[in-house]
């Protein structure tokens, strides 16, 4: 804890509530976007860029199958891996500059959710320093989850490749399951960018409340569809941070066994609750 709201808020405020929630922060979903655009989509671009030479060569490998022909079509396929591999060194400037945009858009965002609930002003005590530990921690996570990406995009493109030459595949059916694999990667990636923004929006959320001593807070379902049950039970329910925190008469809850988008696809967020009792 750097600071108390609770005890800001008395100073500034003859405050009679016994808690007050602190609005909801939800990011939008262009951040998701962003992040796609300025690392995903360059890597399965690259991919994708790379696919007609891969499917010449099988072609041309198909129609003469000497025994060395196979290693031609693997070269392209590795050249492809490298060259990515090669612009995955240039992507994490890219990713670090977007976990700052979002944490300077949160830390805005809860700078003034909390003027608006309590009355302090809190602009000279934020910067992007307190942050330091859940940005480092999400830019290493984004730089390993689209290498993952990349790495995953070349299994299937050797795969459909070394399986279509071992069946004699036509070399269009080759060609529409290596395109296919590219798709894969684009679709994967834009639900890793989605999942990414919230994670990393959920993290700094924690961070802000546990700063202010804020140790309660509300869980809030994202009503998308189809979710998980129990994180539909949990909606408007108040948990604390730790087990000895809860108290089931006031309606505070032990925390449950996972947070507000831990689990993959989780869209919930955790909204703090300052307690003046």
């Amino acid at each position: 804890m750097r600071y108390s709201l609770k005890d800001l808020a008395r100073r500034q405020r003859n405050i009679r509530r016994s808690s007050i929630t602190i609005r909801d922060i939800d990011p939008p979903a262009t951040m998701a976007t962003d992040l796609y655009r300025a690392v995903y989509l360059r890597v399965t671009a690259a991919w994708a860029a790379a696919t007609d030479r891969i499917n010449a060569e099988y072609a041309r490998t198909l129609a003469t199958m000497t025994q060395d022909s196979p290693a031609d079509v693997q070269r392209e396929v590795d050249d492809a891996a490298s060259a990515i591999d090669r612009l995955l060194l240039l992507l994490t400037p890219d990713v670090r500059q977007w976990a700052f945009g979002v944490e300077r858009w949160y830390r805005s965002k809860w700078r003034g959710a909390v003027l608006a609930a309590t009355g302090v002003d809190l602009q000279t005590m934020l910067g992007p320093e307190d942050m330091a530990a859940p940005l480092e921690t999400h830019i290493q996570w984004n730089v390993s989850l689209v290498r993952d990406v990349s790495d995953q995009i070349r299994q299937r493109i050797g795969n459909a490749v070394f399986d279509g030459l071992r069946n004699r595949t036509p070399a269009r059916d080759v060609a529409k399951a290596i395109d296919e694999a590219v798709g894969l990667g684009r679709a994967r990636s834009q639900r890793i960018a989605s999942d990414q923004l919230n994670k990393l929006s959920n993290a700094l959320a924690d961070e802000r409340r546990r700063e202010a001593g804020i140790s309660r807070w509300k869980w809030r379902w994202s009503h998308k569809a189809h979710g998980r049950k129990e994180h539909i039970a949990r909606d408007g329910k108040i948990y604390a941070d730790t087990a000895a925190g809860a108290d089931e008469a006031e309606g505070v809850l032990p925390p449950p066994e996972d947070r507000p988008g831990e689990k993959p696809g989780c869209g919930c967020r955790g909204q703090a609750v300052v307690v003046f009792g």
